[in-house]
């Protein structure tokens, strides 16, 4: 066999198609091949035995789904006659497992272990959506947790500049998509207060001791606040002069009676000097 039909293992590229459940195999099969040479024909092989892993791998999935109310659910079905028999879920998935042991048994390849599940959120909650960060990549499609996001947000006084930057998104597509919650930012804040009061008092309504004084608190912080809201928006009142007593007038009349006498005296004064 001549060198152009042998190929390095694990570097050979996955064959187009190969997806999902299958990729991970293909994946797997080639890095404990390692360097090892293998003719190109024998890739056909081990891409068969990748697509026999997927389908044994996709039907056990479906076996445990369909086993979670009960046990021998998936297992188990019965046959004409009524008696137990392994349930064509079960057959079909351990064909595709002697089928991948049979093929990838050439190569000296052990059972793939279960992947790691990829978290569909990042530390934040947030979707972890393909190329972020990147250019091209995917058109931002907001969900009705990202409308509630900003509903939420809005009601606790951030910007929208500050929301746009949670979202992980641009300025201009916080209004594209949510420029209708935006303009509800003064209704916000009401409707979360609303939703806590609703919250506490179904709470309170089952009998619990701590609803109904955590209720019996927000009740006084509101009306604590409709009242400072009430006293702020009225007119600061003028109190009228405090009239002074006779003898205070008395005093006032003496001292100008004076004052009057002293500018007489001076003017006099002045008139005499003059002549």
């Amino acid at each position: 066999m001549t060198a152009s039909h042998l190929i390095i293992a694990d570097q050979a590229e996955a064959p187009a198609g190969l997806v999902g459940h299958a990729l991970f195999a293909w994946r797997a099969a080639v890095e404990s091949l390692g360097p090892r040479m293998i003719a190109r024909s024998e890739l056909l092989t081990l891409e068969a035995a990748c697509r026999a892993w997927a389908r044994w791998k996709a039907l056990e999935e479906k076996i445990a789904e369909i086993s979670r109310g009960n046990v021998l659910a998936g297992e188990l079905s019965k046959a004409s006659n009524g008696t137990l028999q392994a349930s064509a879920l079960r057959a079909a998935a351990d064909s595709a497992l002697e089928e991948w042991k049979k093929t990838a048994g050439a190569f000296g390849i052990a059972l793939p272990t279960a992947a790691a599940p990829v978290p569909e959120t990042d530390l934040f909650g947030y979707p972890n959506r393909p190329g972020r960060g990147q250019a091209g990549r995917p058109r931002f499609q907001p969900t009705p947790r990202d409308r509630n996001r900003v509903r939420l947000l809005l009601a606790l006084g951030w910007t929208n500049p500050r929301i746009a930057s949670a979202l992980e998104i641009s300025l201009p597509t916080l209004h594209r998509y949510f420029d209708g919650i935006l303009k509800q930012r003064d209704l916000m804040r009401d409707r979360l207060d609303a939703r806590r009061f609703e919250i506490a008092m179904e709470q309170a309504n089952t009998g619990s001791i701590a609803a109904l004084k955590e209720l019996g608190r927000m009740i006084e912080r509101s009306d604590m606040m409709h009242v400072e809201a009430e006293m702020g928006s009225r007119p600061a009142e003028t109190l009228p002069a405090e009239k002074p007593g006779k003898k205070i007038v008395d005093a006032q009349l003496a001292m100008d009676a004076d004052a009057d006498l002293m500018a007489e005296l001076e003017n006099e004064a002045i008139s005499a000097a003059r002549h």
